[in-house]
């Protein structure tokens, strides 16, 4: 059994010599059509303003994916392939460097030890910052150049190619070098240097 519906062709349902079911076609015709040149704009408008995800570089040779980036911030990154729980870092500038660090549970930062510098071979291969469309490279270290270095950097810098975690007797070594870096901070000679 089908159903269907006509709307009659009497005078009530005519205006200005045109049915009803022809009026509401051209309205529809005009208004999906209107709508859509105004929306398609706008779309490539949005999609063209999204930032692409980026690609960084730790001193450990891992890649990460910074996938949102947040007027200019990164707010997520990724351990590029993750495993299975791991896969979650956060980009950390409290000194003079531009580190990777574990992303943690609670709500302290992870620490130092777990944190690596994050390299580059051009400013934008940096996370960018401060409403800016790209990081500051500098001797192939992304850098917050307005920053002088402290403790925390000489840290990392001296874990640097140790590989990632702390537990083994050189990072154990290496950190108390980087621990003592002195007041101003000098990146002890074994370490990387800024």
């Amino acid at each position: 059994m089908s159903l269907s519906c006509s709307l009659p062709d009497s005078p009530v349902f005519k205006y200005a010599e045109r049915s009803l079911l022809t009026l509401t076609k051209i309205f529809h015709f005009r208004f999906s059509t209107g709508l859509c040149l105004l929306l398609v704009p706008c779309a490539g408008a949005v999609a063209c303003r999204r930032p692409a995800p980026l690609k960084l570089h730790d001193t450990e040779g891992r890649e990460f994916m910074a996938t949102n980036l947040d007027q200019a911030e990164v707010t997520r990154l990724e351990l590029s392939p993750a495993p299975e729980s791991s896969g979650h870092f956060q980009v950390r500038r409290t000194g003079y460097l531009v580190a990777a660090c574990p992303a943690p549970d609670a709500p302290l930062e992870a620490p130092i030890t777990q944190c690596r510098a994050l390299v580059c071979r051009a400013d934008g291969d940096c996370p960018p910052a401060h409403g800016l469309k790209q990081g500051t490279c500098i001797n192939g270290l992304c850098v917050e150049p307005s920053h002088n270095i402290n403790a925390e950097d000489a840290i990392v810098l001296c874990l640097a190619g140790t590989g990632a975690g702390y537990g083994s007797p050189q990072q154990v070594e290496r950190f108390a070098l980087g621990l003592n870096c002195g007041q101003p901070c000098r990146v002890p000679s074994p370490c990387r240097q800024p």
